[in-house]
């Protein structure tokens, strides 16, 4: 029967399947009517975790059974491997109070022993209970009784150890898990050329990574008032981008704590103790759930918040979780700085840009001029020897009108009338074109001059 109850609780990982095999081995090792094992949760307070027990009798699985009487005379003992043996209730020499709590249970008589673990605490009891009728423990029932619990208690510690080592290797798979992620999303953000894309990427990866219904970036105002700038969001909820909500947390201290790193996390709207107007803010937009982290558009300046929500169900936020879209605010913030700075190169670059096709055309303007001066000094100058040969020709005119007839005369005073009215004509010209030139010339120079202070500045 050892070597049965020894096979049966190492073949189980677990504390709870440790325990129940436990029992049961014991019920049947000892023929008792029942067997539990009392796990100590206080000095004076104790819970059955275990137990086994005939079916005539009463169940006390669960039970929690509160005896300071009995607690704060015997536990100090029972860490020093105190084991008790009564073989009748009534006879024996307990308080009123222990006879009360073992009637309740139709003890008749009990056998307990301590479940000690290998550094010596102690884990709880391990209790054999006589029912039917008083029972006299012998020597060898004892014993037996003594080494099961002590190689239960051995099978407790090393399942509690093996329990303690799957939960921090689920930690350190966890904190794996969240930290590759977090890589994942970084690297997205920071590939975003402009701040708008910087947000919408991250939104985007807040949700999808975090399985949540909906993620918002949204920057703060007065009057409690906040502009949604980019969301990420289910179908079925409607979309906020480009909206301004209330929220009523948004007050002067509540931003100033979010310039110094505040974090803010809700499993439950309703659990929390916010004020009946936040509660209607939360509901307006469908939030049950939430967390809020801070966005630094760079070391002290807020530019707003990253908030995730869950719309249709209430959610236990983790740690991880919450620390890694701490972490998520704070890269958006850094990839909002170095968008801000591309921005405003690509600015630059398309002013310069727009100041050499500027430069060029005004350039091109200016020799056009200069051509056109040239053309017009020609001009002037021939407008010049014409009016010369007008001269000249006038002074022929005159010596040959005494040796022609008057009809050569008038044919000649026509002509010449008509080479007088043509040149009057091309020197108006003249003189209107040379004045527009000018006046072409002044503006071209002073554009020049324009973008030589531009560039200078």
């Amino acid at each position: 029967m050892f070597a049965n109850l020894i096979a049966r609780i190492h073949d189980c990982s677990r504390v709870e399947d440790i325990l129940q095999a436990s029992v049961e081995s014991v019920k049947q090792s000892l023929n008792c009517d029942r067997a539990v094992v009392y796990s100590l949760q206080s000095e004076s307070l104790g819970q059955v975790v275990a137990e086994s027990v005939a079916p005539e009798f009463p169940r006390s699985i669960a039970t929690t059974i509160e005896d300071p009487c009995f607690m704060s005379r015997h536990i100090d003992s029972y860490r020093q491997g105190r084991v008790s043996a009564i073989d009748n209730i009534y006879e024996a020499r307990i308080t009123p109070c222990h006879i009360e709590t073992l009637e309740r249970l139709a003890v008749k008589a009990n056998l307990v022993v301590p479940l000690l673990l290998p550094d010596g605490e102690i884990y709880g009891l391990l209790i054999m209970h006589q029912c039917s009728a008083p029972r006299e423990w012998n020597q060898a029932e004892i014993t037996l009784a003594t080494q099961m619990a002590l190689q239960i208690g051995w099978a407790v510690a090393n399942a509690i150890r093996w329990a303690e080592c799957q939960s921090l290797k689920l930690a350190i798979d966890c904190q794996k898990y969240y930290h590759d992620l977090l890589i994942t999303a970084t690297q997205k953000i920071h590939q975003g050329t402009t701040r708008l894309e910087v947000l919408e990427i991250a939104t985007t990866q807040a949700q999808t990574l975090l399985g949540v219904d909906r993620a918002i970036v949204y920057g703060t105002s007065p009057s409690n008032l906040g502009r949604v700038f980019a969301e990420a969001t289910l179908p079925a909820l409607a979309p906020l981008q480009g909206t301004v909500i209330e929220d009523p947390s948004l007050s002067d201290r509540r931003l100033e704590e979010y310039r110094y790193g505040r974090v803010e996390s809700i499993d439950n709207i309703h659990d929390t103790d916010g004020d009946p107007s936040s509660l209607e803010s939360f509901a307006k937009i469908a939030i049950k759930a939430s967390i809020v982290v801070p966005i630094m558009s760079d070391g002290q300046d807020l530019f707003g918040l990253l908030s995730v929500h869950q719309c249709f169900n209430y959610r236990q936020w983790q740690e991880v979780e919450i620390d890694w879209l701490r972490q998520i605010g704070i890269q958006t913030g850094l990839a909002l700085v170095k968008a801000q700075l591309q921005e405003e190169v690509t600015a630059m670059k398309s002013s310069l840009k727009r100041a050499g096709v500027v430069k060029e055309t005004i350039s091109t303007a200016d020799t056009q001029v200069q051509q056109v001066k040239e053309s017009l000094t020609s001009s002037i100058q021939t407008l010049d020897e014409s009016k010369h040969l007008m001269r000249l020709l006038s002074h022929e005119v005159v010596t040959l009108t005494e040796k022609l007839s008057s009809e050569d005369i008038n044919l000649v005073r026509i002509i010449t009338k008509k080479l007088q009215a043509n040149a009057e004509v091309a020197t108006h010209s003249t003189l209107s074109l040379q004045s527009e030139v000018t006046e072409l010339e002044t503006v071209v120079n002073s554009a020049i001059q324009l973008y030589k202070s531009r560039k200078a500045s």
